[in-house]
């Protein structure tokens, strides 16, 4: 069993989150908390129109993130999760900007103190090119026109989060492996203990 409680996976679009916390969860025998994109009513706009659906998108997920966390880690249970809740700022300041952004970081203040962090997250770093074969075999037809600019700008706006980091550890991990070979590496790491701030770690 793992020494932390509380683990998030981070990753960009398509890095396999998902299915990296589920098969933690199973192995280590703590609750899976998935992330409910699918419910958002504004997704599938906001990639039609982004600069009109943005704020609505970002305040949407921010609100059912912020709602799933709270409900999850008040039971008390080790938890496994396929998503950082700080995620909706790195993803509201690539998405947003001027007075949008302004009163969305406002809402996001009010509500961050209410919201525990991790004892460990994992993001998973991934070619562009990877991104886009996970993207096109998972099939949402919203997501097939991202593109790698959009990607790189979200990678970018993780790493400038991170980097200035002093809250939790949290580990970088640059890798091209399959989902069970990655779960045994980032099972190994999670055996360590871990410091605040980013770690860079290559498989």
């Amino acid at each position: 069993m793992s020494r932390y409680k509380y683990i998030a996976i981070e990753g960009n679009i398509g890095a396999g989150k998902t299915t990296l916390a589920q098969l933690l969860a199973e192995r280590n025998k703590t609750a899976f908390l998935p992330e409910q994109f699918d419910e958002n009513p504004f997704l599938r706009d906001f990639y039609l129109d982004p600069d009109r659906y943005g704020f609505t998108v970002e305040l949407s997920f921010l609100e059912e993130r912020f709602r799933n966390v709270r409900h999850c880690l008040s039971t008390n249970e080790r938890v496994t999760a396929d998503y950082l809740w700080e995620k909706s700022l790195v993803f509201a300041r690539v998405n947003l900007k001027g007075s949008e952004l302004q009163l969305f970081e406002r809402i996001y203040s009010v509500l961050a103190s209410s919201i525990p962090v991790p004892d460990l997250v994992i993001y998973l770093h991934r070619s562009h090119e990877t991104l886009h074969r996970q993207i096109k075999k998972r099939g949402r037809d919203f997501e097939k026109n991202i593109s790698s600019a959009y990607l790189q700008k979200v990678g970018a706006g993780y790493q400038h989060f991170f980097s200035g980091e002093r809250r939790m550890p949290v580990l970088w991990v640059n890798h091209e492996l399959g989902p069970e070979a990655l779960c045994s590496f980032v099972q190994g790491l999670m055996d360590k203990d871990w410091k605040p701030g980013m770690h860079l770690i290559q498989t």
